[in-house]
């Protein structure tokens, strides 16, 4: 009887009960339900704890999720419930809807953008050369190294987290820029100051932008003392990599805090080293995505731990691809469609597979987990990557192998966060999840979604950037009007071999589309 147990140990037992259980434990006994009245706060703060959607401690969620993913919150239950509706909106389950976020004319066609959803704002770059932050709500221009100053680059990349935003000049020197309102929250470097440049572009836009909650300044100046070709910042540290080395630096101190070399091994064709397509960086690891290889570095020994090439006929014995669906598979409301997927267990190796090359690379926030993105539409998750450099499993007993659509269309972009794994193609926009098991293993099946108004070829080839956080996904990409022919083409489709030629999208839209699972 529930009579007889303490009541610490009935709200330690309520404390692991799934969120949807707890409302329906309400109606099947008079007990429980004046337990989780009189308790309320204290049950569900200690479910939000267990199920992850706050740290231990005593921790507010207001300090960590952004106004959009606290809409309509009010007390700890509200809070469980919105991150459980959250969940099921980026299954097709809830509603979701696309909203413009901006065609803003000055900062016209879009190059690379990051978003702060938790204050509220957009940072990007343009193909015109200006950097641009606008309100994530409105669209609003809040601040602006606007192309009339001719100072930023055209089609700068761009980083940002946690208050800084690094882009590129030509030279390929690292500007690092600071929200003005957190400038003065920590000690000023000491090295590798702002220059004269900087301090008059800052200058120049304060005379434009008032007073901005969105204003930044100029913190560093980071000189390359090789050539690079691609860069990533995760706050703190912004790793820089050349072809054959690769540099940390740490952005509050500007000091750098490690070299690592030999990037890359000579061919035995001698006729030199990969392009670098793309880097990542977490506390223990670097990321160096080559064309025919992805390396993996360990930060505390510099030296490679882990190599895999992109010319395997197999990644995984787990192997999915999408097949024809007769219906439609969306939520009337919901702007996902559900992919029907299948194992695949036919070993024969697709002629086109010999093309594949890898297009990017990136670890999981929570530093565990892979995702790998080869040019011919194809997917490799590798859970748990850690396990295979200790040699506890190896990579095809680990890896998801996961074609998305028509090998004919090249991948174009990747994007990997709060559990979620975003693809764009050429011929569609794909969000992925899959499962864990309690073993840390990945689970039997993989679940598939494409946004069922990002499906317009002509479009969908000329995306430049795609982003996804807690509420949204980020595509500067124009919307079909047409999603049901789209829909069938892209059902016809599938399975086509002939591997597509993959190119440097160049931005050819002002739009950034917003993908948002939270409604009013």
């Amino acid at each position: 009887m529930i009579s007889n147990l303490p009541a610490e140990l009935i709200l330690q037992v309520l404390s692991y009960v799934p969120i949807e259980t707890l409302n329906s434990l309400r109606l099947v006994c008079h007990q429980l339900h004046n337990i989780l009245e009189a308790q309320e706060a204290s049950i569900y703060r200690n479910a939000a704890v267990f199920h992850g959607f706050v740290p231990s401690g005593n921790v507010n969620y207001s300090k960590i999720y952004s106004r959009r993913s606290l809409l309509g919150v009010d007390s700890w239950k509200s809070f469980c419930k919105r991150r459980a509706l959250i969940a099921q909106s980026w299954l097709g389950r809830q509603p979701s809807r696309l909203r413009q976020h901006s065609s803003a004319a000055p900062n016209s066609k879009v190059h690379r953008f990051k978003v702060d959803e938790r204050r509220g704002f957009i940072v990007s770059t343009s193909s015109e050369g200006s950097l641009n932050v606008t309100d994530l709500a409105t669209g609003e221009t809040l601040w602006a190294l606007d192309k009339k100053l001719n100072y930023v680059r055209r089609f700068a990349h761009c980083e940002y987290g946690e208050g800084f935003v690094v882009f590129d000049r030509m030279n390929g020197s690292k500007e690092v820029w600071r929200l003005a309102s957190e400038y003065d929250t920590s000690p000023p470097p000491t090295s590798a100051l702002p220059d004269d440049g900087q301090l008059d572009a800052c200058a120049q836009s304060a005379s434009f932008y008032h007073s901005s909650r969105a204003a930044f300044r100029p913190w560093l100046l980071l000189q390359m003392p090789i050539h690079t070709r691609a860069y990533r910042f995760v706050y703190p540290s912004l790793l820089v990599s050349g072809t054959d080395q690769a540099f940390i630096f740490d952005v509050l101190t500007g000091a750098r805090v490690q070299l690592i070399n030999d990037l890359q091994d000579a061919n035995a064709q001698g006729d030199g080293l990969d392009d670098i397509n793309y880097v990542d960086v977490n506390v223990r690891h670097v990321f160096v995505c080559c064309e025919s290889v992805l390396k993996v570095f360990s930060r505390e020994t510099g030296r490679c731990v882990l190599d895999i090439t992109s010319d395997q006929v197999y990644y995984g014995d787990q192997r999915f691809r999408l097949v024809y669906m007769s219906s439609s598979h969306a939520l009337p409301q919901s702007e996902l469609v559900r992919c029907s997927t299948e194992k695949e267990i036919d070993t024969t190796m697709p002629a086109e597979r010999q093309f594949d090359q890898f297009v990017a690379a990136h670890v999981s926030p929570c530093g565990s987990h892979m995702a790998l993105l080869l040019s011919c539409s194809r997917l490799i998750v590798v859970p748990n990557f850690q396990r295979i450099i200790s040699g506890e499993t190896t990579l095809r007993a680990t890896a998801l192998d996961i074609q998305l659509g028509s090998m004919r269309f090249q991948s174009i972009y990747l994007a990997y966060e709060h559990g979620r794994i975003a693809v764009a193609t050429a011929s569609s926009v794909f969000i992925v999840h899959f499962t864990l098991g309690p073993d840390g293993s990945h689970g039997s099946d993989i679940i598939v979604h494409r946004v069922l108004r990002m499906g317009r070829r002509v479009d969908l080839q000329y995306i430049s950037c795609l982003q996804m956080t807690d509420t949204g996904l980020f595509v500067n990409c124009d919307i079909s009007a047409y999603p049901d022919r789209d829909s069938i083409a892209f059902n016809q489709e599938l399975g086509l071999g002939s591997a597509g030629i993959v190119h440097n999208a160049i931005a050819a839209t002002s739009t950034i589309y917003d993908l948002n699972v939270v409604l009013a």
